[in-house]
């Protein structure tokens, strides 16, 4: 079930022309730009960071796809187009500590140290999945 099923709950007969259109940018156009990959990829909007007491990030926001599990190795697209590799080290969601974050959920996430004025509202946490790290071993 793609985002315009669970946004709309419409069949494609009974749609508008821009939610077609929705449909089809969801389909076709953002999953190709972001590097989206059905079934393995979590994705997570940030709304704030700031660095902890313990030397961790915390970034703030929501997650938009997936789920996201202590220890994943996640990417930061920033805005500027440079990307930061990290780990989670801590999730917590309505501030109560957890193991996983799914889709839905606003949520807390604790990475290791990074420079948080590099950090800007809507930059991207996305999961790093393991055929990606792999590659990005052997390359």
């Amino acid at each position: 079930m793609g985002l315009l099923d669970k946004l709309f709950g419409k069949k494609e007969d009974s749609m508008t022309d821009d939610e077609k259109e929705l449909r089809e940018y969801e389909e076709n156009v953002y999953r190709a730009e972001s590097g989206v990959t059905e079934g393995c990829h979590a994705e997570f909007i940030i709304t704030g960071a700031s660095l902890t007491a313990n030397g961790k990030t915390l970034l703030e926001g929501s997650v938009t796809e997936g789920t996201f599990r202590t220890g994943d190795e996640v990417r930061i697209v920033l805005r500027s187009g440079q990307e930061v590799r990290s780990a989670i080290t801590a999730i917590s969601v309505s501030l109560r500590p957890c193991d996983t974050a799914t889709e839905g959920q606003n949520a807390e996430l604790w990475i290791d140290f990074l420079n948080t004025k590099l950090i800007k509202r809507n930059d991207i946490v996305k999961k790093i999945i393991p055929e990606e790290a792999a590659e990005k071993v052997q390359g």
